[in-house]
């Protein structure tokens, strides 16, 4: 649930004294932070494909999560997902629609044409409160492979390992921010090679080519130490894979104040303060989780105290610790994950490790809290062969939400620090957070005030009518009509208070295409506000932080390509073209029927001549009948009946109606035609059960469900059946529960090659 208010508290818990400062200044601190968040709320998506790699004229089924930014809860802020299909490196965007986002979710599919190269895309995702203007924004991006024929997919390699003497990344990072000389400093650090995967090293911590400790990675490249360092000294460091290196260590403060983390514990977290400065004075310590104060506790320094703060109610993720002196400025800001063991628990039950071709997988899922205690829960799953997945595409829902989107920078496989069976993930994590900066979290006081946000689209699309030819002042009409080509789903778009038409998700929802009519005896013009032309445009005009899937580890064992021979050769679909008249779209179809019929002034006389000029009436022609017509020069040289009709007077003519262009249709009835939702078709699921299905199934994504609501109980069952493809399946369950819990679960199975 979100909390109600600020949660501002003195903590009773710190030794060594406690001032007791006025609520007027814990509650400044506090809501210094609050004016930096944006008032109408942040969304960030999560956007999830059914697998990595597809061939061409392939579906690509997506389904999308919209969360409130900070309390990870189904954001009911956003109505409509736009979603673009973009060349990796290549500003070419080769699919754009729009999709309904209801209450926070979204899916649907994205056709990959036979004609797309083959290469790296992005799938990107925006809504309203997930774009904005500047820096700042932040929005869904899921990698993809694009490929013509499956066995075009080559094995995969493991990297090469950073060759010695190749440029590196090297930088240390001070518990705090900065290091205070003659007190004990803790220092993290973190080598990157060129290619941005991290590089284990050893080294050596060098004041006047004086060693004074040695070090090494521990995780991912990170490590830390300890030193005290002196006054006005000089350090380096020195790596042995790097002996012609030295990086430098940033110099000590003289005189100042460590913010350091004591101990952590499931319900309470210990800071020490240590300072070298003389004589006494009033600290103020601000803890606060995506730009949420949570504790505010003062306490007066003399050279050390410790503050225990309580996180009973207090929410999972990255938290930044902020210590004050008494003018309410910075002095050390420390991150910290806090409460980790509050997820979600999905697991998977009633399930085998082998199946045979075609045969039914039941799947019962299970959710239950951080106590074990069932709770429902919304989910979504997808099944696909192993072959069509990235091994080192390690995002997943959890990590993204509680890692990618808290922290600017590339993460090296995220999903390590959340996976149960790495003893040290939590050691691993703290480093993560000491070596990735404080400066780098999302939710930073300072770099909220320098990021001002500017949401730049909205769920409804603005309108723009104006008279084709201006004469006077204009009375515009008190609303428009909004229909589908059978006019069977109509609604009226009334002006708002400020006389301007907007399309609402509502009207949206019309159909994929749908009418806008102007009532009006003059010509408008009516233009619909384009959302892609405004991602674009600020797409160029700045470099967009994309929050992508991070790279992860290599397989220890790389997935070989013999698989995809059961897949043969894929045969191409064929079009075969013809000459037609008709119309896609049926409503056009009707008015270009219209159009001939009360358009055309054309006749057949009693006499049986096209427009003969004596009977002045007749009946309508017939489209492709061959007709008597007076020729354009004797015309109105004829003298009545009865009379003779001579070789020179009429020509035979066979009769054609005239071919309206679509633009031509539309300002004969004053009609605007535009885009509405993308209607998505139904996911294929073969029915072996009740069919006989004589064909080989070459599926290779066996399931993708983007909407699983697990009951009261927890429970929810889905069933599916395996192809005829034989190998190793995976599938991977997520998402979230009512108090913003998020979890995942993944499971494996493999269909052999015996027949039931």
């Amino acid at each position: 649930m979100k909390a109600a208010g600020i949660l501002i508290f003195l903590c009773a818990a710190v030794i060594n004294g406690l001032a007791q400062a006025g609520k007027a200044t814990l509650d400044q601190l506090a809501a210094q932070l609050h004016a930096c968040v944006p008032k109408q709320g942040i969304t960030t998506i999560y956007l999830k494909t059914d697998k990595d790699i597809y061939a061409s004229g392939e579906d690509l089924w997506f389904s999308a999560f919209a969360l409130d930014g900070q309390f990870f809860t189904l954001s009911q802020a956003d109505k409509t997902l736009y979603v673009e299909l973009q060349q990796k490196n290549n500003d070419s965007i080769v699919w754009n629609e729009m999709y309904p986002i209801s209450n926070g979710l979204a899916s649907g599919h994205v056709y990959l044409p036979e004609t797309l190269a083959e290469g790296e895309y992005l799938l990107k995702a925006y809504s309203a409160h997930s774009f904005f203007s500047g820096q700042s924004r932040m929005y869904a991006v899921a990698g993809l492979q694009v490929v013509k024929e499956y066995q075009s997919i080559r094995r995969r390699k493991s990297p090469e390992p950073t060759p010695s003497g190749a440029p590196l990344q090297f930088g240390v990072f001070p518990e705090g921010g900065e290091l205070i000389a003659g007190l004990q400093n803790l220092v993290a650090f973190k080598a990157v090679g060129p290619d941005g995967d991290p590089v284990e090293v050893k080294g050596t911590l060098v004041k006047a080519d004086k060693p004074i400790c040695r070090f090494k990675t521990t995780h991912a490249g990170m490590g830390r130490f300890l030193f005290t360092p002196e006054k006005q000294a000089v350090y380096h460091i020195r790596l042995d894979e790097y002996p012609d290196s030295t990086f430098p260590v940033p110099p000590a403060q003289e005189n100042g104040i460590l913010l350091q983390l004591e101990k952590q514990e499931k319900d309470s977290i210990a800071f020490k303060l240590l300072s070298n400065q003389p004589g006494k004075t009033t600290v103020y310590l601000r803890l606060q989780v995506r730009g949420m104060t949570q504790a505010v506790a003062s306490a007066i320094l003399a050279d050390s105290v410790t503050v225990k703060i309580p996180l009973a109610d207090v929410p999972s993720g990255i938290a930044e610790a902020t210590l004050f002196d008494d003018q309410l400025r910075p002095l050390a800001e420390r991150l910290v994950f806090l409460r980790p063991e509050q997820r979600l628990n999905v697991s998977m039950q009633e399930m085998k490790q082998q199946y045979h071709p075609r045969e039914k997988v039941t799947l019962k899922i299970k959710t239950t809290n951080a106590e074990g205690k069932p709770v429902p829960a919304v989910l979504s799953l997808t099944v696909h062969d192993r072959l069509f997945g990235n091994p080192r595409n390690g995002r997943d829902i959890l990590n993204y939400y509680l890692l990618s989107t808290q922290l600017r920078g590339r993460i090296y496989d995220p999903s390590y620090y959340f996976d149960d069976t790495h003893t040290n993930r939590l050691e691993a994590l703290d480093l993560l957070l000491l070596s990735q900066g404080w400066r780098q979290y999302t939710w930073n006081e300072t770099l909220l005030k320098e990021n001002s946000r500017t949401y730049l689209l909205s769920d409804s699309l603005p309108l723009q009518i104006t008279a084709v030819k201006k004469s006077g002042k204009e009375k515009y009409t008190a609303s428009l009509m909004v229909f589908n080509y059978n006019r069977q789903v109509m609604s009226v778009v009334m002006p708002d208070s400020n006389g301007l038409y907007y399309l609402s998700p509502e009207n949206l929802a019309t159909a994929p295409r749908f009418f806008i009519q102007y009532f009006s005896e003059k010509d408008h013009k009516i233009q619909v506000f384009n959302p892609f032309k405004t991602i674009n445009e600020a797409e160029l005009a700045h470099h967009p932080v994309y929050l992508t899937a991070e790279r992860s580890a290599p397989p220890q064992h790389p997935a070989m390509d013999t698989g995809f021979l059961q897949y043969g050769q894929r045969l191409r679909e064929v079009t075969v073209s013809g000459k037609g008249t008709g119309f896609s779209d049926k409503y056009l179809g009707v008015l270009d029927s219209i159009a001939k019929y009360e358009g055309v002034a054309d006749y057949v006389g009693a006499c049986g001549m096209l427009n003969c000029p004596v009977c002045m009436h007749g009946t309508k022609p017939v489209e492709g009948k061959t007709y008597s017509e007076l020729k354009p020069e004797r015309k109105g040289q004829i003298p009545p009946h009865p009379f003779r009709f001579g070789p020179n007077d009429v020509q035979k003519v066979v009769y054609s109606y005239p071919k309206y262009s679509e633009e031509e249709l539309l300002k004969k009835f004053r009609l605007t035609v535009t885009k509405g939702y993308y209607q998505s078709r139904k996911f294929y699921e073969p029915e072996f059960d009740s069919v006989d299905y004589a064909g080989t199934d070459i599926r290779n994504v066996l399931l993708w469900k983007p909407v699983i609501v697990t009951d009261q109980s927890g429970e929810a069952t889905v069933s599916f059946h395996c192809s005829d493809i034989r190998g190793v399946f995976q599938g991977i369950v997520e998402g979230v529960n009512e108090v913003g819990n998020l979890g995942v679960g993944k499971f494996q199975f493999s269909v052999n090659s015996t027949n039931k």
